[in-house]
């Protein structure tokens, strides 16, 4: 059986969107998509290039799937100096009614930690709600979950620990059981982790309890410095950052590592062995880093009026908006030690996540529970209050939809587009304490993990079905492939086979309806940042062999 048979489309991307399979379903640009010869000589012909997820193709001519079977092959060559989430490679969703599939990049911060760098995943939904997985604790010491990351196909978390000598660790998942990969420094937790440049970077911190509603630490060692994980137990020291006892980001930009601290102001860059560049501040402590659009920002503390707020808040006070113009900030870094305010956000004095949705920036806040979106004109808007919680500290792009995860209850909401935000499950019951937090996210495995506070247990929440290839994709062009074949999804990378998951429910297959449109070089959360080349689009399962076949070529035959 010849697969070209089974085309529903082919678009080389040679000077126009149209495609070349002779079923007439061209192509429509929008934004900066310019086609022309790659970048790469290795890949002849031509090419797509989105810049830093500005543009993305539309196909207007795919209109169902339904619950049949498809395969969907491309070329990607992804920025190899990433300013942007480097966004989605295809996708066929609607997220009114959460129908579809999405295939994509995992490159992003979250809560000031790079959970996912350069992964891959692939997802389908029919509207189904969220099955969860409980992890435990990693140790009985633990209090926060402060970091999940995802690198060299494992999955990293980093603590704040209570004990008679608590010292932050590091630990790494192994099936269901958490193993121990030691204590970076002396320092009370370990509050960030980065995977970048093939390497495991963790920030060590003197963690402040009266914030979280914790009493004082019994150890006093400071942080601010930031290690490399060797393997096993061991770590190696990259250095201080000057006059910092905390670590508060630690985000790859443009090449390049960045950190803040926590309690402190500033931001620092690694340049070369432990030494840390300072690059100035936008005048106000930076809680987070993200990177948004081509630039690195900061998620801000308005700390003139954190201390009277927590005080309020603990005292069963409505806390007010501190002013008209209102507070936290946040910050977008331009070079050397300059910077630009983006603006203040009202009923708001700190920002704990940066992330990219629907090309779009979205901020988590505190003390009103607030999301804010950056609209076009680049004012703030308000997307409303998680129920009744104060906080809201992760937000995470994920299968199609945003995330987000709260104090001082713990819970995890979803956005839904017309119906505001809906509260899916607490995840921390600890009785008789004053914050309870869902804080740290991460994408592995094909599933949104996260952390909590006081109970530092781990969960994982399985949207539709979903499977990720948790390995730094390499620079350069490689050969993408998702198959949707019965119940089953898998995911190939140069014609192997990286992940693949059954449905538990097999004998309801999942509809994914009709999607507003296919979309190439973008999808739910952002638009390409590199070059696209060579989409097969299929009605059927390719097998193994036949995916192998297209990833060998790259002259277009």
């Amino acid at each position: 059986m010849s697969s070209e048979n089974h085309l529903l489309g082919s678009w080389d991307l040679a000077i126009d969107g149209r495609d070349g399979s002779g079923r007439g379903r061209h192509a429509v640009t929008h934004g900066i998509v310019t086609f022309g010869h790659s970048s790469d000589p290795t890949m002849t012909g031509s090419v797509a290039q989105i810049e830093r997820g500005r543009g993305h193709i539309e196909v207007p001519g795919v209109r169902e799937l339904g619950t049949a079977d498809f395969s969907l092959g491309l070329w990607v060559n992804a920025s190899a100096r990433s300013m942007s989430p480097l966004g989605d490679l295809a996708a066929f969703f609607d997220p009114t009614s959460r129908r579809g599939f999405t295939l994509g990049f995992r490159h992003e911060a979250i809560c000031g930690s790079h959970c996912n760098d350069r992964n891959l995943f692939f997802g389908i939904d029919a509207g189904r709600e969220p099955r969860w997985t409980d992890y435990g604790s990693p140790a009985k010491a633990a209090v926060m979950i402060y970091a999940l990351v995802v690198h060299d196909d494992h999955l990293y978390t980093a603590t704040w620990e209570e004990s008679s000598s608590p010292l932050g660790h590091v630990y790494r998942l192994d099936g269901r059981e958490w193993i121990d990969c030691g204590t970076p420094w002396d320092a009370n937790a370990v509050t960030r982790l980065a995977a970048h440049g093939g390497h495991l970077y963790a920030g060590v911190s003197r963690v402040k309890g009266g914030g979280s509603g914790r009493p004082d630490s019994l150890n006093l060692n400071p942080g601010g410095r930031i290690l490399r994980y060797e393997g096993g137990t061991d770590w190696s020291d990259c250095g201080q950052l000057e006059g910092a006892d905390s670590v508060g980001g630690l985000v790859p930009f443009d090449g390049a590592l960045y950190a803040t601290p926590l309690y402190s102001e500033g931001l620092f860059r690694m340049d070369g062995a432990r030494r840390w560049t300072w690059c100035g501040t936008p005048g106000r402590r930076l809680l987070a880093l993200g990177v948004h659009d081509g630039a690195l920002y900061g998620a801000g503390n308005d700390h003139k009026h954190v201390e009277s707020a927590i005080e309020q808040t603990r005292q069963g006070i409505v806390v007010a908006a501190e002013s008209s113009e209102g507070g936290g900030g946040v910050f977008r870094y331009d070079g050397d030690e300059r910077w630009t305010s983006c603006g203040l956000q009202v009923d708001t004095t700190q920002l704990y996540s940066i992330v990219t949705h629907g090309g779009q920036m979205y901020i988590s806040t505190w003390p009103s529970g607030l999301v804010f979106r950056r609209g076009s004109s680049g004012q703030w808007e308000n997307t409303g209050r998680l129920g009744s919680e104060t906080e809201v500290m992760a937000l995470a792009s994920f299968n199609g939809m945003l995330y987000a995860g709260t104090l001082p209850h713990a819970q995890v909401y979803r956005r839904d587009r017309d119906h505001g935000w809906s509260a899916l499950r607490t995840l921390d019951t600890t009785p008789d304490v004053l914050y309870r937090r869902a804080h740290a996210m991460g994408v592995y495995r094909g599933e949104l993990f996260c952390g909590t506070l006081p109970g530092a247990n781990v969960y994982s929440m399985q949207a539709g079905l979903g499977v990720s290839y948790d390995r730094a994709l390499g620079i350069g062009w490689r050969h993408i492939a998702a198959v949707r074949e019965r119940g089953t999804i898998a995911l190939y990378v140069d014609g192997r086979r990286v992940a693949a998951r059954a449905d538990d429910n097999p004998a309801v297959p999942m509809d994914l309806g009709r999607g507003p449109m296919l979309w190439l070089g973008g999808g739910p959360q952002a638009s390409l940042d590199g070059e696209l080349a060579r989409v097969r689009l299929y009605d059927r399962a390719l097998a193994p062999g036949e995916i192998a076949a297209l990833a060998g070529r790259r002259d277009g035959a």
